[in-house]
């Protein structure tokens, strides 16, 4: 029964962390990124709002993550994101400090208050509050719950036995302590855990403490890991781990060497003194702002900027962006947007080996790249497009998710027809028939600009610029099926290549132009214009 108390306690703090991230969330307006830049025009207000973000949005994590957001947005110095972030990771301790008190007695009353806000109030603020409130009534249960196994197993000489044995071995608690904080990828949560553990009366303030700088090295590693699939993402987490990494070998030394009466000059009781350690930790990190310079020099050697020739690699979504669907989706459709641009490059590429008459070297590599990339970016937004539920957007906006959602259905063989194949039959033709370019450019011109024309009306179209765009777009396809049987009619003499470009044209004009079919679902023209 213990073990079910324990687990279900952890399972509890690490549900409310979340429910009360969202609180805070819906107490901002769903505009946090936005409030947070506005205190990141100086290093010291940067440093400021990353206190206070940490302090509404208790996840370190998350705060990583929105730090990682800004530096795309290429408007902030990254010294002032580094700022923001160890910021954010002190200000994430003032929960840790409230946890370390005996609340667990008015959890009852957190949760009532909380619910009646939640469930009876509609305006989003109040109603924030009252998640808030009832994500900290979850909280104190959780500890209650892990503070009651505690007891419970630490009369049991099994637990005392093993508590001895990891007093013998402090760096196996330290990393253990890192280990689960990676594995719940939450520091608070983990130090929680270890503040409900001192109820079993076999852990000290040494090993509190140990439990601590294992947790913010854990912390770091989640940063890292949440961040490594974005460059600056990976920037940020290996500043974090320049910093704190090496602070706290140092201080894993002192406490190993220390008195034990020494430390208890700390304030307050056992649990208050292990949040003060905490705070503190966090507190002479901050102080690596000083030298962000400097960081910025190593962290841009250990992850260098990429080559002007190489294409941008897949991008990573903020997850916090969920919890606005509406966000969301414009962030969806943003890189939808850039995926165009990478279109309209390998379109571009494949013409102008056509005009100049031979294969660039290295061409057919870069193809593959762009190729592979644009498919990287489309799994992870149909991932991200999942993760929107339909419920949250008005009529148009589900529209929209449908439309790019069949986009990204139709996007492999339109980036395979249009990287893979293109290419080869491009290939073919100027090495078998070189004789035939010059009557044969006039019409693969006009069958690359009538699909350039195409590709931007759909992009038009997504960003709904005006809502006639649908069917303009079913029109010009027919239109532009039309073309092309005529001109592989008509165009007596050219060899096969010629035509099988043609049909790459008009494999690329169905699929492209299919998705105008969901936007357009509801006008009983879209009908007569399937052809």
């Amino acid at each position: 029964m213990e073990m079910i108390n324990l687990v279900a306690g952890v399972l509890l703090i690490l549900f409310g962390l979340r429910f009360l991230r969202k609180g805070f969330a819906r107490m901002m307006g769903g505009d946090l990124i936005d409030w947070l830049q506005g205190f990141t025009r100086t290093r010291p207000r940067a440093w400021v709002g990353g206190v206070a973000s940490g302090v509404v949005m208790p996840s370190s994590t998350a705060a990583a993550l929105l730090s990682v957001q800004m530096t795309r947005r290429g408007n902030v110095a990254w010294e002032n994101v580094l700022a923001v972030l160890l910021g954010a990771q002190l200000g994430t301790t003032a929960l840790i400090q409230v946890l370390s008190f005996d609340l667990q007695a008015f959890a009852g009353l957190f949760i009532a208050l909380g619910a009646v806000l939640f469930l009876y109030v509609e305006a989003p603020r109040p109603r924030g509050v009252g998640q808030a409130l009832l994500a900290f009534g979850f909280m104190l249960l959780g500890m209650g719950l892990l503070g009651d196994a505690a007891r419970a197993l630490g009369s049991d000489p099994a637990v005392v036995n093993l508590f001895a044995a990891l007093g013998q071995l402090p760096l196996l608690f330290l990393i253990g302590a890192a280990l689960l904080t990676l594995m719940m990828q939450s520091a608070t949560a983990s130090i929680a855990l270890a503040l409900a553990l001192v109820a079993s009366g076999q852990v000290d303030l040494t090993m509190l403490l140990l439990w601590v700088l294992g947790a913010n090295i854990g912390l770091v590693l989640t940063v890292l890991v949440a961040g490594w699939n974005d460059r600056q993402g990976r920037r940020l987490g290996l500043a974090g781990l320049l910093v704190k990494g090496p602070l706290a070998v140092v201080l894993t030394a002192v406490l190993l060497h220390v008195p034990l009466t020494s430390l208890e000059m700390l304030p307050g009781t056992l649990p208050q003194q292990a949040a003060w350690g905490h705070t503190l930790f966090n507190l002479v990190a901050c102080a690596a702002i000083l030298f962000a310079a400097v960081l910025g020099r190593w962290v841009r050697i250990l992850v260098p900027e990429p080559s002007m020739t190489e294409p941008s690699g897949p991008t990573s979504l903020d997850p916090l962006l969920l919890q606005n669907p509406v966000l969301a989706l414009n962030a969806v459709l943003r890189e939808t947007l850039k995926m165009f641009d990478q279109l309209h490059l390998i379109r571009e590429r494949a013409m102008l080996a056509l005009a100049e008459g031979q294969l660039p070297a290295g061409l057919k590599t870069e193809m593959d790249h762009r190729r592979w990339q644009i498919l990287e970016v489309r799994d992870e937004l149909v991932e991200f497009l999942d993760g929107i539920p339909d419920d949250a957007l008005d009529t148009n906006d589900q529209i929209l998710k449908e439309t790019l959602d069949d986009f990204m259905r139709e996007l492999p063989v339109i980036v395979r027809t249009l990287g893979t194949n293109l290419h080869e039959d491009v290939e073919r033709l100027l090495q078998a028939h070189p004789d035939a370019l010059a009557a044969a450019r006039p019409v693969l011109s006009e069958a690359a600009t009538r699909l350039s024309q195409q590709m931007n009306t759909v992009a038009r179209m997504l960003m709904r610029e005006r809502p006639e765009l649908g069917r303009k777009i079913l029109e010009r396809k027919q239109e532009n099926s039309s073309w092309l049987i005529h001109a592989k009619r008509t165009q007596i003499g050219l060899p096969y290549p010629v035509w099988e470009i043609l049909d790459d044209f008009q494999q690329l004009n169905r699929r492209l132009s299919g998705v105008a079919y969901v936007y357009c679902r509801n006008e009983p023209e879209v009908e007569a214009l399937d052809t």
